[in-house]
């Protein structure tokens, strides 16, 4: 059986990296998402609940 993988600094680095790159794209889906929707339920006319509603 093969010893486990030995992480090393420069992998650490470039998971952090991906991480934080996943995070911000999904952080900017869901603001675009979110008033998207947000958009919508205005002009539906759900009035003040549209700050919730998409949510």
């Amino acid at each position: 059986m093969a010893a486990p993988l030995q992480l090393t600094r420069m992998h650490r680095v470039l998971i952090g990296v991906v991480v934080t790159g996943a995070v911000l794209i999904a952080g900017i889906g869901f603001a675009g998402s979110y008033a998207a929707v947000r958009e919508l339920a205005l002009k539906k006319g759900f009035g003040d609940f549209s700050y919730v509603f998409p949510i």
